[in-house]
């Protein structure tokens, strides 16, 4: 009896492996303001999954596309990162604006004082910001050349 169950549980663990090692698998995907990549294995071929601006499209990846499709998807890598910088940039922005109003309102001669510190966490966001609105731009761009190449 009990050969038989360990038989039988060698037997499923087999199909379930063999199940899975044939099946495809998503191996990365991302997106960012309007651009979306899934890559997904099957054997030993990606298929992609890109989305850009109101157009979704599959494309297996060759040996003439692999570059572009790298392009594409660090595009959308660093669109992101610098939306995820904008985000915590302009958070940040907002605690120093309403600590230092909370400030100006209770305790005028604090501000006063320390007008140069004040000065300085402002502009240091606003740079960032600033920086960062310009690389994401710079990003999505390349995200929108990339993917326009990829589906004509």
């Amino acid at each position: 009896m009990n050969r038989d169950i360990l038989i039988f549980f060698f037997v499923l663990l087999f199909l379930s492996v063999t199940v899975q090692a044939s099946s495809p698998f998503v191996t990365s995907e991302e997106g960012a303001v309007g651009y979306y990549y899934q890559v997904t294995k099957a054997e030993n071929t990606y298929t992609w999954l890109i989305e850009g601006k109101d157009n979704i499209q599959t494309v297996i990846e060759t040996e003439e596309n692999e570059d572009r499709l790298q392009s594409f998807r660090t595009g959308v890598e660093n669109a992101n990162s610098h939306l995820f910088t904008l985000w915590i940039t302009g958070v940040f922005f907002i605690i120093v604006s309403t600590l230092t109003l909370y400030l100006f309102n209770k305790r005028s001669h604090v501000v006063k004082e320390s007008l140069l510190v004040i000065i300085a966490a402002f502009c240091i966001p606003i740079y960032i910001l600033f920086t960062a609105s310009i690389e994401l731009s710079q990003a999505l761009n390349d995200a929108e050349y990339y993917f326009q190449s990829l589906i004509k």
